[in-house]
C-alpha cells in the first residue's frame, strides 16, 4: 500500500480549479517581486516605499480573497469555491481599487514611481489572496477534522 505524505492527503481535499488559481496567484506575486526588487536595486525605487506598497496590497489581498467563498462539499470530500453575493460586491470594490490605483496611488507617489509601486501592490494583492485563502482552508480542514 502506498503511503501518503500529509501534504498529499491535505491537497487531495482541495478541489483542483482551487489549486490551480492559488498555484498561479503565487508564481504571479514572486514574478512581480522579482521585478519590484529590480526595481529597488536599480534605484528606480526606494525600500521603503516598496514595503509600504506591498504591505497594502497584501491586506488588499487578504480582503479581495473573500471573494470566493471556500465551503467542503460533503459527497466530494473536497473544499470548493464559488462567488457568493459578498463576494459579488468586494470583486466590484477590487476592480475599481484595480482601474484607481494609479489616481489613488499619484496622491502619494511622484509620477515616475507609480509603475514601480503598482508592481509591489500587485505583489502584495496577489500573495495576499494565496494567504487569505490558505488560511480559510487551513481554518475548513480543521473543521473537519481532517488536520
Amino acid at each position: 500500500m502506498k503511503k501518503v505524505s500529509g501534504h498529499e492527503q491535505v491537497r487531495h481535499h482541495i478541489d483542483k480549479k482551487l489549486q490551480t488559481r492559488l498555484r498561479l496567484y503565487f508564481i504571479i506575486a514572486i514574478v512581480l517581486l522579482l521585478i519590484v526588487i529590480y526595481n529597488i536595486l536599480r534605484g528606480d525605487l526606494s525600500l521603503f516605499l516598496s514595503l509600504v506598497t506591498f504591505v497594502i496590497g497584501i491586506v488588499a489581498g487578504i480582503v479581495s480573497a473573500r471573494m470566493f467563498h471556500l465551503s467542503w462539499n460533503r459527497d466530494a470530500a473536497k473544499i470548493v469555491s464559488h462567488l457568493d453575493g459578498l463576494g459579488v460586491v468586494i470583486l466590484i470594490l477590487y476592480i475599481l481599487f484595480a482601474f484607481m490605483r494609479e489616481t489613488l496611488l499619484s496622491l502619494y507617489v511622484a509620477a515616475p514611481l507609480i509603475g514601480a509601486a503598482t508592481f509591489a501592490i500587485l505583489a502584495g494583492i496577489m500573495l495576499g489572496r494565496v494567504l487569505g485563502t490558505r488560511g480559510r482552508i487551513i481554518q475548513i480542514l480543521k473543521e473537519e477534522k481532517i488536520i
